[in-house]
C-alpha cells in the first residue's frame, strides 16, 4: 500500500499538477508550493494578530480579514 502523499499527482486545493508538495499546515491536504505560499500569508496574518500556533491542524483555513482571537487563545487573565 503506497502513501497517498507520495503517489498523489495533483494539489488537493487548486488541482494543479504536483511538482513539489507539502502537507497543509491547517488540514491534512497535500498541497503545491503555490498554495503553501498562500497558507504562509494566512499564518503571518494570524501571528500578527497575536494568534500563535493554536490554529495548527485545526481542520480549516482561518478567514483573512476580520479575525478576532477566541477567548482560549488570548493571554491568561485577559478574557
Amino acid at each position: 500500500m503506497s502513501d497517498k502523499f507520495f503517489s498523489q499527482t495533483h494539489c488537493d486545493r487548486c488541482n494543479k499538477e504536483l511538482i513539489a508538495r507539502t502537507m497543509s499546515w491547517f488540514t491534512t491536504e497535500t498541497i503545491c508550493m503555490e498554495c503553501s505560499t498562500k497558507e504562509n500569508g494566512v499564518k503571518k496574518d494570524l501571528r500578527s494578530r497575536g494568534i500563535k500556533d493554536a490554529m495548527e491542524g485545526c481542520g480549516f483555513i482561518p478567514p483573512m480579514g476580520n479575525l478576532t482571537p477566541k477567548p482560549f487563545l488570548t493571554p491568561r487573565g485577559q478574557l
